[in-house]
Order: structure tokens, then C-alpha cells, then sequence
């Protein structure tokens, strides 16, 4: 009698335990400017938990640049939590590396969506770019066409003031970064 008591409740505590997984993506590319050799270094870490009941799932993002002894020059972090949806946080283009003003420090361009739903509506989007230590961004949503009505939702974006007042070469840019990457299919 007891085995079979004991056998029950195991079964119904594992019933009830969380399933969890995790998958990391992670990058590096090298960077030399006038603030010195370093990397751009990134993940990407998905958490999803499923119980008999519910779901739940995270994304996190940390991209950093680092000197040559390792130093941290600046960080970006962002995340979607607890998201019993679909959640996505994905790059929309690899990292780049530019210097379209050509002052000799270059822009690090981060193009990111971001998103916890259940529906066909814009995401979050996000080009954060770096010159030297200063940070630029931009923020807003994607597109969403709208065939059955011939139009589309989203799409608008707003620049923070570093980026309101960055060089017309790097506005133009992430302009037209935004405008090549805002429509999602």
C-alpha cells in the first residue's frame, strides 16, 4: 500500500513541474577605431517553461563592446519577459560596423524587433547605434500590410536626441536602414 502511495504522489509532483528549455545565440567581430581594438560580443538567450498548464517564454538580448583588456566601453540590453504569447526578440540584420561621417570613430548599428503577441499586429522596432561611446537611437514599430483594406498599420518610428542631432550622414543612414527593414511579411 505504501509503494503505491508513494508512486502516486511522484507521479502528480512531476505532472506539475515545469519543462524548461533554453537556447543561446551568441556572436563576435572585431572592431578597430580611435577608441582602440576590440569586439562587438552578443547572445541572444531564449528561456521557455511549460507546465501542465501554462506557458511562458524569454528572450534576452546583451550585446557589448569591449577594449582590448576586456573593459566594457558600453552595453545594450533589452528583453521580453514572462510572454505566454509568442515572443520574439531577433536581429533584423547582423551588427554593422560603419563610419559614414568619416570622423575616424565608427557606428556600431544594432537593428532589433521585439514583440509578446498573439495576433498579426506591429512589433517593436529598434535601431540603437553607438559612435565612439554615445548612444543614438531610434524607436518604433514595424510594418503590417493590411491587404483586405489596402493600407497597412505601423511603421513610425522616433528619434531620440542624439539621433535628432547626429550628422546628416548617420540620420540619412538610419533612415534608410528603418525603411529597408521596417516591413515585416
Amino acid at each position: 500500500m505504501k509503494k503505491s502511495v508513494t508512486a502516486f504522489a511522484l507521479s502528480a509532483v512531476l505532472a506539475t513541474c515545469a519543462m524548461a528549455a533554453e537556447d543561446v545565440s551568441t556572436f563576435s567581430q572585431t572592431i578597430s577605431d580611435k577608441l582602440g581594438k576590440g569586439k562587438i560580443e552578443g547572445q541572444i538567450v531564449t528561456t521557455e517553461i511549460n507546465t501542465k498548464d501554462d506557458y511562458m517564454s524569454t528572450k534576452r538580448m546583451n550585446i557589448k563592446r569591449v577594449d582590448s583588456k576586456g573593459n566594457v566601453l558600453w552595453t545594450v540590453r533589452d528583453f521580453v519577459e514572462d510572454c505566454p504569447l509568442e515572443a520574439e526578440l531577433s536581429l533584423l540584420a547582423p551588427v554593422e560596423v560603419t563610419d559614414v561621417n568619416d570622423n575616424g570613430l565608427n557606428e556600431v548599428w544594432m537593428l532589433y524587433k521585439m514583440s509578446c503577441r498573439g495576433d498579426v499586429s506591429p512589433s517593436n522596432m529598434k535601431i540603437i547605434m553607438y559612435e565612439g561611446k554615445t548612444k543614438h537611437a531610434m524607436r518604433g514599430y514595424t510594418q503590417i500590410d493590411l491587404p483586405s483594406e489596402g493600407t497597412f498599420e505601423g511603421g513610425d518610428y522616433k528619434m531620440d536626441a542624439n539621433m535628432e542631432n547626429a550628422h546628416p550622414n548617420i540620420r540619412e543612414y538610419a533612415e534608410l536602414l528603418w525603411n529597408k527593414y521596417k516591413r515585416e511579411m
